[in-house]
């Protein structure tokens, strides 16, 4: 249970997180000093919700909105100060040589450098991420040369005329859907991003899916590089 000291300092909008009657709970418990520091906080909350007006939330922003979804002890990592919200970036890459599809994460997956970052298709033990955006870029590797060699850039019309969709907590949460959306050339965006209006809680220990297709066989030596762009939960 969270102490009023916990949510009056805390560097998260932890309120959400909370009962009515939690919160009645830690006000009655609470010393004089700490009600007072509860009070300022909530007031200058409220000033900074005031200011921003209707300017879009970032990716922490749309976490901390999330928090009463959050596992319970994730939540009280966050207020004791045990746990952190850090900006993630999980990626792996694939070759597509000869090939019309790709299955991005698969569970024979491993930490090697310049492939992947993610083990497994899943999120480590206590690791939760809120999903903001996808990047998805391709190059092709020069004879005799591996993916670290690679420079990747806009997918090519081939596969950029595919579908994609992405799998995680045992349901789909981007159902097939044109990898048009990666084409960002000429806007003022990251090469590559598919940026999500609704952003998504990916649960750790959860298989994930990202799975693409396409008409004609990709040329030799192809690879297809996935970045899964968000917030995650890290000890200090």
């Amino acid at each position: 249970m969270f102490t009023l000291g916990q949510l009056a300092t805390s560097d998260y909008e932890l309120l959400g997180a909370i009962s009515e009657e939690e919160l009645l709970g830690a006000l009655e418990r609470a010393p004089l000093a700490e009600r007072r520091q509860f009070i300022r906080r909530v007031k200058n909350q409220s000033q900074k919700v005031v200011a921003a007006g209707a300017a879009p939330a970032n990716s922490r922003g749309e976490f901390e909105k999330r928090m009463p979804m959050l596992p319970k002890e994730i939540q009280m990592g966050l207020a004791s100060k045990n746990l952190q919200v850090v900006d993630a970036a999980y990626y792996v890459t694939k070759s597509v040589s000869g090939s019309k599809i790709a299955k991005m994460l698969k569970d024979d997956d491993n930490k090697v450098i310049a492939q992947s970052n993610i083990s497994s298709a899943k999120l480590e033990k206590g690791n939760v991420m809120l999903l903001s955006g996808i990047i998805l870029l391709a190059g092709v590797a020069e004879q005799g040369k591996t993916v670290g060699d690679v420079t990747f850039d806009f997918l090519p019309s081939y596969i950029r005329n595919g579908e994609f969709e992405f799998k995680a907590n045992g349901t789909t949460l981007i159902p097939s859907t044109s990898c048009e959306v990666f084409n960002t050339a000429g806007m003022t965006i990251r090469k590559g991003l598919f940026r999500m209006d609704n952003p998504k809680i990916i649960h750790d220990q959860q298989a994930m899916e990202l799975n693409i297709e396409w008409s004609s066989n990709a040329v030799e030596n192809t690879f297809i590089k996935a970045i899964l762009l968000g917030t995650s939960v890290t000890k200090y």
